[in-house]
């Protein structure tokens, strides 16, 4: 369970052109091209989907620029892991590495920024809802890979697309009146009559064998979404890990998005 005490947050944005990203994860070369990316896409507002930091060695940098650009963001796993407000018994020894060099690192600043963060965001105007893991159990991080675990949490958001992160692997679910798809396509229509659960993958540790950073376009006057992915210089990523005395697995596993 989550020590946060900010459950939830509303926007009142009217913004119309949104960038979605998630799953930082400390590397801040993976960051810095999809922000600059978002920046020439002309997006209206940016939103984080978790994991600012962890297995990256640059996680200060992340959490500032979030800070800086003054993205509405969510706690993720890892960023609660840092602040030991979720338990790592479960993490596998890499990952407990990371968590533990990056709770060493993190300014006091940052850690206050993390430490406030909230378990969900609801965009009203919109029709939007953002979490980490899981509608369902938003402080429990579950995942959701399945279409019978997708089916059980249309049932805990109203809204008309979530965006979720956490696994890493992007997606786009349908339902239209219970019957579910997974679109083939990495861009497709917004339909009136369809609900949407929509993973926007990993910025900084894809997992779905593609290296490329991940994260997604929804446009609400165009009616689309797209998940869109961008090369960066994992080498230089590779190097900082390496540098910082992380575990080597940590980087080579960017350059194969696993």
């Amino acid at each position: 369970m989550t020590g946060n005490q900010n459950q939830s947050s509303t926007l009142t944005s009217s913004a119309k052109r949104i960038g979605i990203l998630s799953d930082i994860h400390g590397n801040f070369h993976a960051m810095e091209a999809v922000l600059e990316a978002l920046d020439g896409e002309n997006v209206d507002m940016m939103v984080c989907c978790g994991d600012v930091v962890g297995y990256g060695a640059r996680p200060n940098e992340c959490v500032e620029a979030v800070r800086e650009r003054g993205i509405p963001v969510i706690a993720g796993n890892h960023d609660h892991a840092c602040l030991l407000l979720t338990d790592i018994t479960n993490f596998n020894d890499i990952a407990k590495a990371a968590v533990i060099w990056t709770k060493e690192v993190l300014t006091e600043d940052n850690i206050s920024f993390l430490r406030n963060m909230p378990l969900t965001i609801k965009d009203e105007a919109n029709n939007l809802f953002y979490v980490h893991a899981s509608p369902k159990d938003p402080g429990e991080w579950n995942y959701i890979l399945t279409m019978g675990e997708a089916r059980t949490n249309f049932n805990y958001y109203t809204e008309q697309i979530c965006f979720i992160g956490h696994s890493h692997q992007p997606f786009i679910i349908e339902n239209e009146s219970g019957n579910l798809a997974c679109p083939s396509k990495p861009e497709i229509d917004i339909r009136p009559n369809r609900r949407y659960l929509v993973n926007v993958g990993s910025v900084g540790q894809p997992r779905d064998h593609n290296p490329d950073a991940c994260y997604v376009i929804c446009d609400l006057e165009a009616n689309r979404l797209e998940i869109k992915r961008l090369k960066y210089d994992i080498q230089a990523a590779q190097k900082a890990i390496i540098d910082a005395g992380l575990p080597r697995e940590l980087a080579e596993r960017l350059a194969h998005g696993m």
